[in-house]
């Protein structure tokens, strides 16, 4: 079964150049390390339309053998549309099939061992479309509309917070896992959708928000110095 990861990078993309550094290391780094760790994953693929950060990801051990088209690397284009791209290009120019599309985002550097194998077991075994990394809540949620208007998320009434039907918070930048047939109709996530529940704090650090970033460097450092 050929599986592969897939770390999708916007050529203007701050925190993905190769001067910026986490640790002593490109942040780009830590996410190909975790997936070239992985005993399940075949190739580790980064798809970008920027050929410093191809040549960085080759550097750090991912293959970068296309540029992704300006057209697909705008803020507005589906996650979905990205993958398939990346998918098709293989199967036209190498004659690669893909049977199963790991998604992982380098805003995510620390991944618990052996995560991306979990959700790729649980995906297998329990024969679903797609799973992906999550974290419980237990607060109440509140959405509102164009209008202003406020409705409660779930049906929690005002039940304490034990009693609670935990709602989950997708973290799919971590590790999402897809069979290929969905990716190659522009969906990210298939109808039979399983999670992972995330138990670490560390492994919900995003860099992409000032507190991420300083646990990030923080938790970097302290592995440095063990």
């Amino acid at each position: 079964m050929n599986t592969i990861a897939i770390i999708p990078i916007r050529g203007d993309d701050p925190q993905a150049q190769p001067d910026f550094r986490l640790g002593g290391r490109p942040l780009l780094a830590y996410t190909v390390v975790a997936a070239k760790a992985s005993s399940l994953i075949e190739r580790v693929i980064v798809t970008t339309d920027n050929p410093e950060i191809a040549q960085a990801a080759k550097d750090c051990g991912a293959e970068a053998p296309f540029l992704r088209p300006s057209e697909l690397s705008r803020p507005d284009v589906p996650l979905g549309q990205v993958l398939k791209h990346c998918v098709e290009r293989l199967e036209a120019e190498e004659g690669y099939r893909t049977d199963i599309v790991t998604l992982l985002e380098i805003t995510h550097p620390i991944r618990e061992e052996g995560l991306i194998d979990q959700v790729l077991e649980v995906l297998l075994e329990q024969e679903l479309d797609s799973v992906f990394t999550a974290v419980e809540e237990g607060q109440t949620f509140w959405r509102m509309d164009r209008y202003g208007a406020l409705a409660r998320v779930g049906d929690q009434e005002d039940l304490p917070r034990q009693n609670r039907e935990p709602l989950y918070r997708e973290m799919g930048g971590i590790v999402t896992a897809t069979h290929a047939g969905f990716i190659k109709e522009g969906k990210r996530l298939g109808k039979k959708v399983g999670l992972i529940p995330l138990r670490s704090l560390s492994a919900r650090v995003d860099t992409r928000d000032e507190v991420g970033l300083f646990l990030a460097r923080h938790l970097t450092l302290a592995a440095a110095l063990r």
